[in-house]
């Protein structure tokens, strides 16, 4: 998400594992690989007409049609380039499925604004990248999956909905939770990162909790009391919080009032989330915890906590010099991505 104190994305790397893992990518270590399987660039167009730029990737030694999967983005301005994504895709490609990742709106090749992007016009370019594959002779229509991480995880529901016959979603550290429950958590977290102390941090994270509210609702009286209590904070050493409430986009209205809950509760198509205990984006406890309810009222969603691992589920290795996800995370993936679409003979089995 772009507006301020409104971002899921991976902010907590320290700089030294930043220069490690640029330096492993510069000489070409494993750790960023290319993909493991047949390129070739594609381009379709999305919900309003924006012309989006990818790469699909086939599996070596494989007959076709395959499954396929596409990789949806997380908050930040993803282009297909990023290693992550062919980390991500090699687990897929080794289970002889098809990967599509494209530009996200607005980055790299792909056209459109995307400090102006909706949540709305992302959840139609993810729709429009499913039809793509579905008008290949190539792909098994019937056999397409969505991979959604961080702020993609909360648009993976809507998107298999609106898709139609969906196999499977993965969500990597997506919250089934309203965008404002979940961004509260990591405003939370980012409060103590600043060494803003517990108390104050939870007493912020209340106001812009109101301050979201407001922007949805906004009353005379609410305004007055908003101000009133930004300017008792205005003077103190710790605040964080606006000073004055000032004219926000339609865009960021859009945003913090999306909610996946309608679409999780008609639910029809087996979901697999991901989390670990340390992230500080997510709040993985809520998450569980909801993802229970959905799993009592008969939805096929179930999910895997890592025991101390971050918002990436992954990270720089120095033994293997290289990127790696956390034990047992490609298995699990390529696992139950190979259950709901099955996999052809040749396929290869995920170190």
């Amino acid at each position: 998400m772009k507006a301020p104190l409104l971002c899921a994305g991976v902010r907590r790397w320290t700089c030294l594992g930043s220069i490690v893992l640029l330096a492993i990518c510069l000489t070409g270590s494993a750790g960023c690989a290319s993909f493991a399987g047949k390129t070739q660039d594609v381009s379709f167009v999305g919900g309003d007409g924006i012309e989006l730029r990818g790469t699909l990737v086939f599996p070596e030694d494989v007959t076709t049609p395959v499954p396929a999967v596409v990789l949806l983005h997380g908050a930040e301005r993803a282009t297909r380039k990023r290693f992550i994504y062919r980390m991500t895709g090699n687990v897929f490609l080794k289970r002889g499925m098809a990967v599509l990742v494209y530009d996200k709106r607005g980055a790299g090749e792909s056209g459109g604004n995307y400090e102006e992007t909706t949540y709305a016009q992302l959840v139609a370019d993810a729709v429009a990248a499913v039809k793509l594959l579905r008008q290949r002779d190539d792909i098994d229509p019937t056999r397409i999956g969505l991979f959604g991480a961080s702020e993609s995880g909360w648009l993976t529901p809507e998107i298999a909905e609106r898709s139609g016959d969906i196999a499977f979603v993965i969500n990597k550290v997506g919250a089934p939770l309203s965008v404002r429950e979940t961004i509260a958590w990591e405003v939370y977290n980012d409060l103590l990162a600043d060494d803003v102390s517990e108390d104050s941090a939870r007493e912020q994270t209340e106001i812009f909790r109101r301050i979201w509210a407001y922007r949805l609702a906004p009353t005379p009286e609410e305004r007055i009391a908003l101000e009133e209590t930004l300017a008792l904070w205005a003077g103190r050493e710790a605040s964080r919080l606006p000073v004055e409430l000032k004219e926000v986009s339609e865009s960021y209205l859009a945003d913090i009032s999306y909610d996946p809950t309608p679409f999780l509760e008609r639910l029809t198509i087996p979901m697999l989330y991901l989390y670990g205990t340390e992230d500080v984006n997510i709040p993985t406890e809520a998450c569980v915890a909801r993802l229970r309810e959905l799993a009592a009222d008969g939805k096929p969603v179930s999910f895997h906590v890592f025991e101390g691992a971050g918002h990436e589920l992954g990270g720089v290795s120095l033994l293997s010099l290289g990127y790696r996800f956390v034990d047992g995370y490609a298995n699990l993936v390529g696992a139950f991505a190979e259950q709901h679409v099955g996999s052809p003979a040749s396929a290869r089995p995920v170190r």
